[in-house]
């Protein structure tokens, strides 16, 4: 079975880390503008020992260093202990606790190394008042970019689905298998907390190789990828293997909560779709095409079949498959429910799988 890759989260967690600390260390570097101006007005007595030069050089090292440490800090701890917590108190914790740190450390840095003290009360809050600022505006950032995706918030903001544009993309529809029985064991509330929970468990599994979570549906999430980062060394195949990890990893708290673990089964295909920003008041991002549709009958042959994951002939010629991870069998070519055009189908099992159960159909 395909295990999770510790390099790509990492690689990951440490690109946004370096942006983290770019952006603070530019931000700085205004920061240093901004007190040169005020300290050659007449609003403010000048800073005792204040040379321009090498407050700019140390404010732009300085947030440099706090991007790297306390970013690192709420990238790769804070932040996700915050996912299961309301928005405005994840925020609130999160922000004070970095902008103490970072306030301590700027406070230091001053005193030992610019001799400034805080007896200058003007200088003192605007310290305060600005890098607070600057933390939280950060952590929003994070928070949003995690709502819409890493990929999509940065499109949104290009204006790339400002108008309909059609593109090729891979779709999976993941379903948990035999979920009105486990609803009516559950009941509601409880049903509820297990899809938040399970929902919550499997994201790092989609971020980490590169899919785009495009929506929930009752107990169904469709993720989505661009042809280049899905077909990428098999990352919409590795998704999956890397969610059922994900899952068994956490069969305890699941047995413990739940009195079960949940299952659940992938249908996976690619097509052209047209994509853009749809609505008024409440603004989203749609996909529109055939292939969602197909991919979803897809999905829904899985417990016919008795297989976990069905992928289309289609997609899988487009695929590259690391040798010896996987084991591709051959269900026919299927005659989906209110479609015309037949879809081959292939099963996947990884190796263990097979060696332990057997292959599920002959090529």
């Amino acid at each position: 079975m395909i295990r999770p890759i510790l390099n790509t989260k990492n690689r990951i967690l440490t690109r946004r880390v370096i942006w983290v600390s770019l952006a603070w260390a530019m931000v700085g570097g205004l920061d240093a503008l901004n007190t040169y101006a005020l300290t050659q007005s007449d609003l403010v007595d000048g800073l005792p020992n204040y040379q321009w030069q090498r407050f700019l050089i140390l404010k732009v090292v300085m947030g440099l260093v706090s991007g790297l440490l306390f970013g690192g800090i709420l990238i790769f701890r804070l932040r996700e202990r915050a996912r299961s917590k309301p928005f405005g108190l994840a925020l609130l914790t999160n922000g004070i606790i970095v902008s103490v740190l970072n306030f301590v450390m700027v406070a230091t840095v001053y005193h030992f190394l610019l001799k400034i003290n805080y007896n200058n009360t003007w200088f003192f809050l605007k310290t305060i008042l600005f890098w607070t600022l600057v933390t939280m505006l950060s952590i929003i950032f994070l928070h949003v970019n995690d709502k819409y995706g890493p990929q999509i918030f940065l499109r949104l903001l290009l204006g790339r689905y400002h108008k309909p544009s059609e593109e090729e993309r891979i779709f999976m529809f993941v379903d948990i298998r035999s979920s009105t029985t486990i609803a009516e064991q559950l009941g509601h509330i409880r049903f509820f907390n297990l899809l938040n929970d399970f929902f919550r468990d499997v994201t790092n599994s989609i971020i980490y190789t590169k899919g785009e979570i495009y929506q929930y549906v009752g107990d169904q999430i469709v993720i989505s990828w661009t042809m280049k980062n899905g077909t990428r060394n098999a990352n919409c195949i590795r998704c999956f293997y890397n969610m059922l990890d994900a899952i068994e990893h956490k069969a305890e708290k699941y047995q413990y909560k739940y009195n079960l673990v949940p299952e659940f089964k992938a249908g996976l295909h690619c097509g052209e779709v047209t994509t853009g920003e749809i609505g008024f008041i409440k603004r989203d991002i749609v996909f529109s095409g055939d292939v969602l549709n197909t991919t979803a009958r897809i999905e829904s042959l899985c417990n016919l079949y008795k297989v976990r994951i069905l992928i289309s002939k289609y997609l899988l010629d487009k695929l590259q498959l690391p040798p010896n991870d996987y084991f591709t069998s051959r269900v026919g070519i299927i005659e989906l429910k209110g479609k015309k055009q037949r879809v081959e189908l292939y099963a996947f099992e990884d190796l263990k799988q097979r060696q332990v159960e057997g292959p599920v159909f002959s090529t």
